[in-house]
């Protein structure tokens, strides 16, 4: 008993760090990872020999790191909407104009750069183009030395307007040689359609769902539906088993969502009873006793684990 009490509590800590530390299984196939890779080696490639017609090397390293993390955004979350095309020459432009005037302005170079970076932040924010490599922009502006202050707003269109050009089109020619990942966000959207749900939602629902969060998420209305309408199709696709055969070391779900979902697997089965163990969802790791038609109830599918997500089984 005092074994499985300390058991259960380990399980309990380990996953309350794992949400604390928002650590989730990926959902991307090795395939779409190994895409992102490539898409940001020749961004930052071109944005290299670009950057060090203008600086030295030493020099070249700080705009080309915020170069690199605009390249994880546009490659590696294409449809996000921090990866978006205004979020990205907006949110640089803007951030280099603020960063720059606050290099002239302000003669202390720490407090120079503590303002540029607050106030390029809230300039994006309030012209809807929050972008978080611009606050780099900003930074480097005002730390990138002589070189960079010597150019003053002329840094804005040579290099930075050029790198941008550059990574765009990249990220949009390849981008565009597959089909699930169309760049822009929008393109990858247009011309879909898809049978209403009985749930009546609409994209104004999203919309307002996501203006009452009140923070900043990485998710447009559009994508937003678009998932919403393919796990309707998946869900209709796939009813709940209506004779549902309970199986020795299968895994069934209740189909609950968020903290009352959760997912057992059956380690003993008697006469009329049997013992199951959750191995995902609330009380993850913990064990249980209960008859077969409870559990026939509360079970909704039978599901098996695929690259680490549980999903329904055909």
């Amino acid at each position: 008993m005092f074994v499985n009490k300390v058991k259960n509590r380990v399980t309990y800590l380990l996953k309350e760090t794992r949400l604390f530390l928002g650590l989730e299984a990926s959902t991307t196939s090795h395939a779409e990872k190994i895409i992102s890779g490539i898409g940001a080696i020749l961004g930052i490639l071109f944005t290299q020999k670009i950057t060090l017609q203008y600086f030295d090397p030493h020099t070249s390293l700080f705009l080309v790191g915020s170069m690199g993390a605009t390249a994880v955004l546009i490659f590696a979350l294409p449809h996000g909407v921090l990866s978006q095309p205004w979020n990205v020459f907006a949110g640089h432009i803007l951030s280099a104009i603020v960063g720059v005037s606050c290099q002239q302005l302000v003669q202390d170079p720490y407090l120079a750069a503590a303002l540029a970076v607050g106030l390029a932040i809230c300039v994006m924010h309030y012209t809807h183009s929050l972008h978080p490599p611009g606050g780099a922009t900003a930074l480097f502006c005002v730390m990138g030395g002589e070189q960079v202050h010597q150019l003053g707003f002329n840094f804005i269109y040579t290099p930075l307007l050029l790198n941008l050009v550059c990574l765009m089109l990249i990220a949009f020619t390849f981008n565009l040689c597959f089909h699930w990942r169309r760049y822009p966000a929008h393109l990858n959207f247009a011309g879909k359609t898809h049978t209403p749900s009985s749930y009546q939602l609409s994209q104004e629902d999203f919309t307002a769902a996501l203006r009452q969060q009140n923070s900043y998420i990485d998710v447009s209305s559009e994508e937003l539906a678009e998932i919403f309408s393919n796990a309707i199709e998946h869900a209709q696709n796939n009813k709940p088993q209506k004779r549902l055969t309970i199986s020795l070391n299968h895994y069934y779900s209740n189909a609950g969502l968020g903290e009352y979902w959760s997912v057992r697997q059956v380690i003993e089965i008697r006469r009329t009873q049997l013992k199951y163990k959750v191995v995902a969802g609330n009380e993850a790791g913990t064990t249980g006793e209960t008859y077969i038609k409870s559990f026939k109830k509360w079970a909704k599918h039978e599901v098996h684990s695929v690259d680490k997500h549980w999903m329904k089984r055909p």
